[in-house]
Order: C-alpha cells, then sequence, then structure tokens
C-alpha cells in the first residue's frame, strides 16, 4: 500500500490501492487541514457538482506515530549538560614571559603548566602539565592535573573546584595567577597535543627516589639540623631535638611568610628514631622533595617545601 505523509505535521496515512487510484480526482485533508490531494479546482467543481468529486477519509488509514522519547539526563550529571563558551582573563607575573590575555573556553581545557600549554610558565616548578581550568554546564572548573606540587586556589588545596565570578588567585608550584571569568570574547582555546614520552615528569623520578629512601628504613643519628636555604630565614639553621621543632608563623621557627600557616608543619623523631616531616593541617601544605608531606621520614639532603620557603635537613 502506499504511504503518503502530511507536509506540514508529518502524520502519515497508510493508503489501500483501491482508494489511492481515487486521490488525483478526489480531494483528502490531514486531520490538522492540509491538503494532501485535491486543487482548487477540484474544490469549485464539488461546490458546482457534490456527486462528481469526492472527499475521501483519510482518518481510518492513520498510521500511529511513535511519541518521541524524552531525553533523559540524570540530576548530578553536569557533564550531559549542553556546555556554554565562558571566557576568563588570565594574568601571570611569573617566568620569562607575562601574561594579561582572556581566553574563551568552549570544547578544550585551557592548560596550565611549564610545557605544550596554554599557559607556560617556566622557574615556578610546574608539573609540565600542572592544572587545568574548563568549561561544563555553564560553570568554569579548576581542576588539578595530578600536579607533583599540587594546586591552590583562594589559598585552598583542591582537585577540582568551581571558578565563582570575581578574581580569584591560582597557585601552582611558586607561580602566582590571577583568574577572573568575563563577558568578553578572547583567544580561542584549541587542542594541544603532546607525545608521551613528552609528558614524563621529573616529579616520577623524585618519587623512586623517595620509595627508596622509605624502604631503607634508615634512621638518622647524631645532630639533626633544619636549614633555611630559601625565604625570610634564608642561611638561618636550627637543631631538631627529640621532643620536635614546629615551624610556622608561630612556633619554634617563626617565619614571617603570608602563606604559611600558623603552625605549618613539624620535623620530629618518631619511636623508631626515624625523623619525620608531618603537615599540621597547614592551608597551602608542606612538600619533601617536590612531593605533598603529610607523616613522611627524611634523609639527610632532603628538602622541605612551605610557603615560599626551603628547608634542609642535615646529619652532623
Amino acid at each position: 500500500m502506499p504511504l503518503i505523509r502530511c507536509p506540514k505535521c508529518g502524520q502519515a496515512y497508510d493508503i489501500p490501492g483501491v482508494i489511492a487510484v481515487r486521490l488525483p480526482n478526489s480531494i483528502a485533508t490531514c486531520h490538522c487541514g492540509e491538503w494532501l490531494s485535491g486543487s482548487k479546482a477540484a474544490i469549485l467543481a464539488r461546490m458546482l457538482n457534490p456527486q462528481e468529486i469526492k472527499e475521501v477519509d483519510l482518518q481510518p488509514y492513520r498510521v500511529e506515530m511513535p511519541a518521541a522519547p524524552e531525553p533523559s539526563v540524570a540530576e548530578d550529571d553536569a557533564f550531559a549538560q549542553p556546555f556554554t563558551p565562558r571566557s576568563v582573563r588570565v594574568i601571570t607575573s611569573s617566568g620569562k614571559q607575562p601574561l594579561n590575555t582572556i581566553f574563551t573556553i568552549y570544547e578544550f581545557p585551557l592548560l596550565i603548566g611549564r610545557k605544550g600549554c596554554h599557559v607556560e610558565i617556566e622557574g615556578a616548578e610546574l608539573s609540565i602539565r600542572h592544572c587545568s581550568i574548563t568549561v561544563r554546564g555553564s560553570q568554569l572548573i579548576v581542576r588539578d592535573l595530578d600536579s607533583h606540587m599540587g594546586t591552590f586556589l583562594d589559598g585552598q588545596q583542591i582537585d577540582e573546584s568551581p571558578l565563582a565570578e570575581g578574581v580569584h588567585i591560582i597557585r601552582a608550584g611558586s607561580a602566582m595567577i590571577s583568574v577572573e571569568p568575563v563577558e568578553d570574547i578572547g583567544r580561542t582555546v584549541d587542542a594541544i597535543h603532546l607525545d608521551a614520552s613528552e609528558l614524563v615528569d621529573e616529579s616520577l623520578l623524585a618519587r623512586t627516589l623517595q620509595q627508596k629512601r622509605e624502604r631503607s628504613g634508615s634512621t638518622l643519628t647524631g645532630r639533626i639540623v633544619l636549614i633555611c636555604v630559601e625565604g625570610p630565614l634564608n642561611g638561618q639553621e636550627f637543631e631538631v631535638p627529640k621532643t620536635g621543632l614546629i615551624v610556622g608563623r608561630e612556633g619554634h621557627v617563626r617565619v614571617p611568610d603570608e602563606f604559611l600557616s600558623r603552625k605549618h608543619f613539624e620535623v620530629i623523631p618518631d619511636e623508631e628514631g626515624i625523623i619525620r616531616v608531618r603537615d599540621l593541617g597547614s592551608r597551602n601544605g608542606t612538600f619533601l622533595n617536590t612531593l605533598p608531606a603529610h607523616n613522611t621520614k627524611v634523609q639527610a639532603g632532603d628538602e622541605i617545601r612551605a610557603g615560599v620557603n626551603r628547608f634542609r635537613i642535615e646529619h652532623r
């Protein structure tokens, strides 16, 4: 049987052959009122002689159309929401080339790091690809890319966090980056590709060295000294007693650094005589040889970083 479809509403009718041959000389309309056969001349002829021009009722041949499925989006599935292009102003003063640029983000994330990124900063101890800003729905999202020193948004260490309106500070390595959502259209963020071999980070080497040291289980005996090698107390030395040494804006070692917490970290021997560095719940984190330190064994020659300060452990 021939199938005809209404050009206005799309309704289909499965017409028997015996009816189809009559349509050219008949009048037939869709349920929406659209003419499917016939003409003005046929209508005029029907008015003059109704017996000659028949009107065909197509309703018995109507094909039931399946209802279009409703798009289902889980309420908590933000990734299923359509993306809205967003722009952000990025200002950096670190590195060889300061930056003050507006980027428009849509399909690809804005990458921040040392190499192969839209925002590249050298000499600030960033990972190759340190963090990113991406669009999810209509929100801008700041995300740490498993960096070896962590990403901090407005002083808080994050794995992932939405970027609210206003000016914010991202700390990546020792670099301070100002970011602000704006309405202006800027440089479009495109994809940047790097070979897998180029993404090998020196932090992997530091992690391997740290694991070897921890497996050795060796202890430090004699005088253990904490030496400041970078920061306001550069060159000063502090002996670590058996009761431990607390470093922060307040504590045994007082450092005038706004990025330090009041009591930032502690260097102390444990029950087995192994020297450990313990972060004391600081807001910006403590790092041993570029890796986050929570309650980590320390060896002679290791370096502790907190805020803008670097300390080295020595055995004398």
